[in-house]
């Protein structure tokens, strides 16, 4: 089994505009986000089954993850 990442916003342009990505379980999510291009620094927040967790927390078997970018402005 593997864990769901979903990015949100503009995050989903890392993995093609997909609503959803399956990661294999037992790497961070920094690790699982940099395999598929996205650099840790644009994501601001991250929950994990609906709770914040770093991105050093390591996917297990069924975890939903959702990345929430750093929104700039001027």
């Amino acid at each position: 089994m593997a864990a769901t990442i979903r990015p949100m916003g503009m995050l989903k342009d890392y993995i093609g505009g997909q609503k959803e990505i399956a990661i294999e379980s037992g790497h961070t999510i920094r690790e699982a986000m940099m395999s598929f291009g996205m650099p840790p620094e644009v994501v601001a927040l991250v929950l994990v089954n609906n709770e914040y967790q770093t991105k050093d927390y390591i996917l297990k078997d069924g975890d939903v993850v959702r990345l929430l970018a750093v929104i700039g402005g001027g």
